[in-house]
């Protein structure tokens, strides 16, 4: 991620146009039944991005953060990232299979806060402590890493007992 922060960096100095290098965009989630499958398969954790049509906090992380690393190679095996939107009805298949909307399954869940980004094992069971608000900015990247890579060792040591 750093190297594409640098790239966006450099083009906006330069006065060139920097839109296509941050056109990537969050999947929202659909299944998470089927998404847990591929995070056991896999070995990697689920990151549910919440978000809200009014937060221009959400707007902001996901644009400098999340639309980047979900086209990132670097990233494309180490995670899944998924977009929850709280204040939709959108039907979403919860960890146990029932169907339900986001807006519900964001209340289930407790979540209040937008951005708010939960790192899951293939169980929906919270693996790192969630990050809640948009923080500092010009930390929040690094603090998904860090994230992404607790989440990572979490995952390995479970399933690799040596």
């Amino acid at each position: 991620m750093t190297a594409v922060r640098y790239l966006c960096a450099v083009l906006l100095l330069a006065g060139l146009p920097w839109g296509p290098v941050i056109a990537g965009k969050i999947p929202v989630a659909v299944d998470l039944q089927q998404d847990a499958n591929t995070s056991r398969a896999g070995r990697v954790p689920i990151l549910l991005v919440y978000t809200a049509e009014y937060c221009h906090y959400c707007d902001e992380v996901k644009a400098s953060v999340f639309n980047l690393i979900s086209t990132d190679p670097a990233y494309q095996d180490r995670m899944l990232l998924r977009e929850v939107r709280i204040d939709t009805n959108l039907d979403l298949v919860s960890f146990s299979g029932t169907v339900t909307s986001h807006r519900s399954f964001s209340k289930t869940r407790g979540i209040r806060i937008v951005p708010t980004l939960e790192f899951l094992d293939g169980a929906g069971t919270p693996i790192s402590p969630p990050l809640v608000g948009a923080s500092i900015p010009d930390y929040y990247g690094a603090y998904v890493d860090n994230g992404i890579e607790q989440s990572l060792r979490t995952l390995r040591t479970r399933q690799d007992p040596s």
